[in-house]
């Protein structure tokens, strides 16, 4: 039995707090081989509340982000050594049902196989760093690259991770309802088009969701559906650009059990595929 520790912030609903432990117990009990032991879970009013309490632990831990926040209506996180799941109340009642089930069991698997502070912590690979000794890009652009490249590593292995534990439905409504390219994205393209490693970070920010979603695709029933989401989720950027993309989502494919490997794989898809296309560096 997981021991799961509530702490709510501001005026949220019993009945909501109820509904999310159902959730994530239901879940728990489903997948059954887990080696979780305690999880604690933060349930804000307010999604700006959530971001604000995110921002003010990475200061407090000397964590360097860029401000990536989640635009997402929960997130996880370890860096105090256990598995710790927030939800932004306001957001997640905006929610489809079956997309908010979920998501909350997104972030369950992510307390399973990312329940420690190894997966929050990417040593940079040599060839990054040769980019760096050469001019080519700037550090904090590195550590940048690597925190998105990992949380796209790691939601691609957490949806393949529930869709083999027989969680189908909903995250295939969770996965369909983010690819929606939002107007944050669009905009955040336009703006960094006139700087070539901003364009990177945006880029690769767009990936995130794509991977995410990329292991239903070889679902018999919804497969196709969500590779034409995905398809759907890159096509305000340039089209050339656009397959570039999907090539990089074609190293998906060869993701094994080791992230720390996978986040490296995935990086070398991108920084290659991208070099090679207009040199985005």
């Amino acid at each position: 039995m997981v021991r799961i520790v509530v702490h709510r912030f501001g005026d949220v609903k019993e009945s909501f707090i109820e509904e999310v432990l159902e959730i994530v117990n239901d879940c728990y009990n489903h997948i059954g081989a887990y080696a979780v032991e305690i999880v604690d879970i933060h349930i804000f009013d307010k999604s700006s509340t959530m971001n604000a309490f995110m921002i003010e632990e990475k200061r407090k831990l000397g964590i360097e982000t860029s401000g990536f926040e989640t635009s997402f209506f929960a997130a996880h996180d370890a860096w105090h050594g256990t598995p710790r799941i927030l939800v932004a109340y306001d957001k997640a009642l905006d929610l489809p049902e079956l997309v908010r089930i979920g998501g909350l069991r997104h972030e369950v698997a992510h307390t399973i196989l990312h329940g420690s502070l190894e997966y929050y912590s990417f040593p940079m690979p040599t060839f990054l760093l040769e980019l760096e000794r050469e001019g080519i890009i700037h550090r904090q652009r590195i550590r940048d690259l690597l925190y998105l490249a990992s949380i796209a590593v790691k939601d691609f292995e957490i949806t393949r991770f529930l869709y083999e534990n027989g969680f189908v439905e909903d995250q295939v409504a969770y996965n369909k309802y983010f690819l929606e390219p939002s107007e944050e994205e669009r905009e955040a393209w336009k703006i960094s088009m006139k700087n070539k490693t901003a364009s990177l970070i945006v880029l690769v920010s767009i990936l995130k969701t794509a991977c995410c979603a990329a292991p239903l695709q070889k679902d018999e029933i919804h497969g196709e559906e969500i590779a034409e989401a995905i398809a759907r989720s890159i096509n305000f950027l340039p089209t050339e650009l656009s397959t570039h993309l999907l090539k990089i989502l074609e190293a998906s494919t060869k993701f094994g059990e080791n992230t720390h490997e996978n986040v490296d794989l995935f990086m070398k898809k991108v920084i290659n595929e991208l070099l090679i296309w207009g040199k985005m560096l």
